[in-house]
């Protein structure tokens, strides 16, 4: 029989007081940057072949450490200003953090942290579809992988996370035994991630062998990480290459699978959509749209319901729950 899930959600004032808890996936060191108070909210269950967490951070934070080598961990990190590896994290795009992988995290104001750690058995099985499978990618190679993954599989392992945090939260406000239902939330977070690790393909052989595109690609991604808030002409990014926007369209189709504009549009609806997850109880869809230079509200509706398969107001009631309907809501149903 196994035992009842390991669970607790918690708040700290100080980065001495977040340092003190224990992590079944990975070994780690916090330390304080900057002269910001730090406060943070913590909420976490563990349980079988799943870990899973939701972490808010007020306050300059530097972190350093590893994963465990018995365990694979699935991360959304961002904040303004935040880096993971040395890599900017101003929006929750997942990665993939491999067993025995070093990381060094930075986040010099506010940032947001959802992860879902996976282990034993289910470790067993993501072994066993890379050795039986050629083109499917190897998870569990130390390292950071970063892929496009369909935004609604991110959405929808996203709601899983809150929904099995929010127990533990829940739990923890009213003093409740719910250890089967963490257990079952728990077990469902970490089926989630691997549904989504299996249906991911490696890449072809053709696009790891394209050096000049992937090296076009990569500082064009360079130019649009610079300004993560607003439009960006591919025109201009063009001219700062010194490159075709023909050759700049066939280097992103083949390493991304989507052209330039699409890629720069869906960089600015995903910014919109991690605002939605952080601060979408006090702020109102049409002020998160026009942050990210989405000026006319029912094409921004339009373009993220296609990509996320729901309206940004459907995925605000989601995830804060039901709230009083905003002049978006009528756009949205109109449109």
């Amino acid at each position: 029989m196994r035992e009842a899930p390991t669970w607790y959600a918690r708040k700290y004032s100080s980065v001495v007081a977040r340092s003190s808890e224990s992590d079944p996936d990975a070994e780690f060191h916090i330390q304080q940057i900057g002269a910001q108070r730090h406060a943070s909210r913590l909420a976490t269950i563990d349980y079988g072949d799943a870990f899973v967490l939701d972490l808010r951070d007020k306050g300059g934070i530097a972190m350093s450490g590893a994963i465990n080598d018995d365990a694979l961990t699935a991360v959304f990190m961002w904040g303004e200003g935040a880096t993971f590896n040395g890599q900017r994290a101003e929006i929750p795009q997942l990665r993939i953090v491999g067993p025995g992988t070093e990381f060094k995290l930075e986040m010099p104001g506010s940032y947001r942290l959802m992860r879902i750690g996976l282990r034993g058995s289910t470790l067993d099985s993501l072994r066993a579809a890379s050795a039986s499978n050629p083109y499917q990618r190897n998870w569990l190679m130390p390292g950071v992988h970063v892929q496009r993954f369909a935004p609604r599989a991110e959405l929808e392992l996203q709601q899983k996370l809150l929904r099995t945090v929010g127990f533990a939260e829940a739990a923890a406000q009213r003093g409740c035994n719910v250890s089967a239902g963490l257990a079952v939330a728990a077990s469902e977070a970490g089926a989630a991630l691997a549904q989504a690790l299996y249906r991911t393909e490696g890449l072809s052989a053709r696009t790891l062998g394209s050096g000049d595109r992937r090296d076009i690609v990569d500082a064009a991604l360079a130019i649009l990480e610079a300004t993560p808030h607003g439009p960006v002409s591919v025109s201009a990014v063009c001219e700062v290459l010194g490159v075709g926007e023909r050759t700049l369209e066939r280097a992103f189709q083949e390493r991304l699978g989507l052209s330039p504009r699409a890629y720069e549009r869906e960089r600015r609806l995903r910014a919109a959509h991690g605002l939605i997850l952080t601060e979408g109880d006090r702020l109102s869809i049409t002020d998160i749209a026009m942050s990210f230079g989405f000026w006319h509200l029912g094409r921004f509706a339009g373009a993220y319901a296609a990509l996320f398969g729901c309206s940004p107001s459907e995925t605000r009631r989601r995830i804060w729950g039901e709230h009083a309907a905003e002049p978006m809501d009528l756009i949205e149903s109109a449109a």
